[in-house]
């Protein structure tokens, strides 16, 4: 690894931090990595310390979670990930990106329809299936596991807290699909993902800082607008 990677691994940490906490900042550093060493390599950079620093996270918001809402996604979210792993090779990651994309910004519409929101935590199946099968594929389901969770108006440690838990155990889960399906975990993805694992911290801790001066309401708002931006993203 040369200086220039290195550096740049150090930036990705601190945007994963801020995305652990539900801010939708992949969007700035998914595309880089997946340019830079393809989907397959860049997913796998990307996992090792995500795993990490959702342990992290799901320890420091352990009394702030939702077991039920947790319980409810992951059989879901394990189907779509199985689902993915099958039909990886036989999809274009093109498609699936407009498909993922559209169902993002469907979602974050009825939102901000106040009379369809609090229906939006009747379709566990219809996150938890495509939110699997995206993080499986492109690790851009947090914008739509965020529409999801903040429809149950949960306050942001709740909220920060059921979306840590949730992506732990999903994580461990994927972790075994990786190393013996998928093949994305080795030398090479763990020696540069490990890389940003410090800074990975420093993002939580600055991402704390933020939320503590922003209310409720804009926490909220933020939160899906970041998952719109993703969905244009995606779509372009």
């Amino acid at each position: 690894m040369d200086i220039s990677e290195i550096l740049f691994m150090l930036i990705v940490g601190v945007g994963m931090g801020f995305s652990l906490m539900g801010m939708s900042t992949a969007i700035l550093f998914s595309p880089i990595l997946v340019s830079i060493y393809g989907s397959k390599l860049g997913n796998g950079i990307m996992f090792v310390p995500f795993l990490i620093a959702d342990l992290y996270v799901s320890y420091l918001y352990r009394n702030n979670y939702d077991k039920k809402i947790v319980l409810k996604l992951i059989p879901f979210s394990v189907i779509g990930m199985v689902i993915a792993s099958i039909f990886a090779n036989s999809i274009s990651e093109d498609i699936f990106r407009k498909i993922i994309a559209t169902i993002i910004m469907f979602s974050s519409i009825l939102f901000f329809l106040k009379k369809y929101e609090h229906k939006l935590t009747k379709l566990s199946w219809l996150f938890g299936v495509f939110g699997g099968a995206s993080s499986y594929l492109a690790n851009v389901s947090g914008p739509i596991f965020n529409v999801y969770l903040l429809s149950y108006k949960q306050k942001e440690e709740d909220f920060i807290g059921t979306r840590a838990v949730f992506f732990t155990v999903i994580n461990i889960i994927k972790l075994f699909m990786y190393i013996f399906i998928f093949k994305n975990i080795n030398i090479f993805t763990i020696t540069r993902g490990s890389v940003a694992i410090p800074t990975i911290f420093l993002g939580v801790f600055l991402a704390k800082k933020l939320l503590k001066i922003m209310n409720q309401k804009i926490f909220n708002t933020v939160v899906v607008l970041l998952g719109l931006i993703v969905a244009i993203k995606m779509l372009l």
